[in-house]
Order: structure tokens, then C-alpha cells, then sequence
């Protein structure tokens, strides 16, 4: 299944996606103190997981605070509320709960008397299909190295959001945010691939595509921007579009995904 791509068809396809790239626009305003909210639910039947935190104000001593004692509930457009249970502090999970895909969901977090709500529509999966490799040399700034495309059959006639993300040797890798919109593929045969990261031979890949909602996106596409790739929840100057309401930040995302993984060695001698 190995694909033997060269390196004008790379530059193409990079080229291509950087150009599928949504420009986002952001008002710049000073921070205040605020809730942060990373809530995640799946079509797997990991348990739903929510992270509370405060920000302090951007010219404080910017340091998070976990949130302990908030209510926390989820529900579809056509269900009950199911409630979590805080693990440790700022740690909220909910078990043996099943989603699934075409649905929207809710999630109400309720904290010193404010209700803070998200909604987020569940995709249908969009499965890997193939991956393919290549030898990067590197310049400048930027290691040499193995990169990974993982390909894709786009859902036609229908406006798609992803976000690829890699773990690493179990770890995941979070130093840059891969985010794809279908707006000049759609229905195609796609790959998909990190911009600068690298991996080397020894290396031992978990890949995930996630398939996401149009707010999840402009979230990551303007923390991207802000942050620079860092991925961390602090007040700042401007701050990303959350889906939440009430000032809070951060994101709810109800997602589906597909994975592979890919033992680098292995899949250079074909096995």
C-alpha cells in the first residue's frame, strides 16, 4: 500500500492545501480573567473528558488555576443530560456513554452561579485510506527527516474540516497545529500532512484524523495565529473563538476519527 510520491507531486499537494487555508479575522482586546473549557467527546468509546482552569488577567501573573466544583452535563439535541464526575482537580469524565456520528450535542458548564454553554456537530468518520513517505533533506531551521501523508477519500458535495494530530513514541506532538477545509477538494483523493515536523526512523507513529465542525476549526485556525503553534490556554491580547458563551474560553469539540499506526522502519522495507 506503500505510495511512491515524488517531489513535484509533494509540492503540489502542499501547495494545494496551504491554499485550502481559511483566513480568519479576530478583534484585539485585553483579557480579563476567564474560564477556560477543553471539552471532548468521540465515536469511540474513550470516556468524555473535560479540563476547567482560570486565566488571570493578561498583565497578571498569567498562571491557570484549576477549577474545582463545577457541574458539568452533556446531552443531545434529543436527549437527557448525562453528568461527570470530577477525577482530580480541574478534571471532569464522564463513562460509559456512547456518540455517535450526525448529531448535535450540548454541554453546559455551570460555575459560581453561570451557566457557560457549547453546542458542536459530530461529522461522520472519514476513514485513512493509504499513507505515503518521504525524505525531507532540511534546511535552515528545519530537520531532515521522514515526512507522512495520510491520505483521504473527501465526502463529496459537503464542506469538511479536519485536524490531523500525531503521537510520537506514545507522546503526543503537539508543535503545530494541522488543520484542513475541503473547499478545493472536495470529493477527491487527498493527502494530508504536517508543514515542518519531521520524524525519524526509529520513530513509532500513531496518526489520527479527526473529522470536525466549522467552529472547532476557526478555534484552532485563530489559536494558531495568536499563539505561533503553542498550545496552551492562557489569557492573551486576542483571544481565539470559542464556541462557548459567557466569555469563557477554550472549545467544545464532539468529533469522529480514523487512526493508523505506522512503525517508520517497517513501512520504509514494506512490511
Amino acid at each position: 500500500m506503500k505510495l511512491k510520491l515524488c517531489i513535484t507531486i509533494l509540492s503540489i499537494a502542499f501547495f494545494v492545501l496551504n491554499s485550502c487555508e481559511k483566513v480568519i479575522e479576530f478583534d484585539l482586546s485585553e483579557a480579563k480573567e476567564a474560564l477556560v473549557i477543553e471539552a471532548n467527546i468521540t465515536n469511540n468509546k474513550a470516556p468524555f473528558t473535560v479540563l476547567i482552569s482560570k486565566t488571570s488577567p493578561y498583565f497578571g501573573d498569567q498562571t491557570d488555576n484549576q477549577v474545582s466544583g463545577a457541574k458539568v452535563s452533556i446531552y443531545s439535541d434529543h436527549g437527557t443530560p448525562r453528568y461527570f464526575t470530577e477525577v482530580s482537580a480541574g478534571v471532569y469524565k464522564l463513562e460509559k456513554t456512547n456518540a455517535v456520528d450526525g448529531y448535535w450535542y450540548n454541554i453546559d458548564v455551570e460555575y459560581e452561579g453561570v451557566t457557560y454553554s457549547a453546542r458542536s456537530f459530530m461529522n461522520e468518520p472519514v476513514p485513512i485510506v493509504d499513507m505515503g513517505i518521504s525524505y525531507f533533506d532540511g534546511f535552515g531551521f528545519f530537520d531532515s527527516g521522514y515526512k507522512l501523508n495520510c491520505y483521504i477519500r473527501d465526502p463529496a458535495n459537503k464542506e469538511n474540516f479536519y485536524r490531523l494530530k500525531y503521537y510520537v513514541n506514545g507522546k503526543l506532538n503537539d508543535s503545530e497545529i494541522s488543520l484542513y477545509t475541503d473547499k478545493l477538494f472536495d470529493g477527491m483523493v487527498i493527502g494530508l500532512g504536517q508543514r515542518s515536523m519531521v520524524f525519524q526512523e526509529t520513530d513509532t507513529l500513531i496518526v489520527e484524523i479527526q473529522s470536525i465542525d466549522e467552529a472547532v476549526y476557526d478555534y484552532f485556525s485563530t489559536l494558531e495565529t495568536i499563539s505561533g503553534n503553542v498550545m496552551e490556554q492562557t489569557a492573551s491580547p486576542a483571544n481565539p473563538i470559542s464556541n462557548f458563551n459567557n466569555g469563557a474560553l477554550g472549545y467544545f469539540s464532539a468529533y469522529s476519527f480514523d487512526r493508523r499506526t505506522v512503525v517508520i522502519k517497517d513501512f520504509l522495507s514494506g512490511k
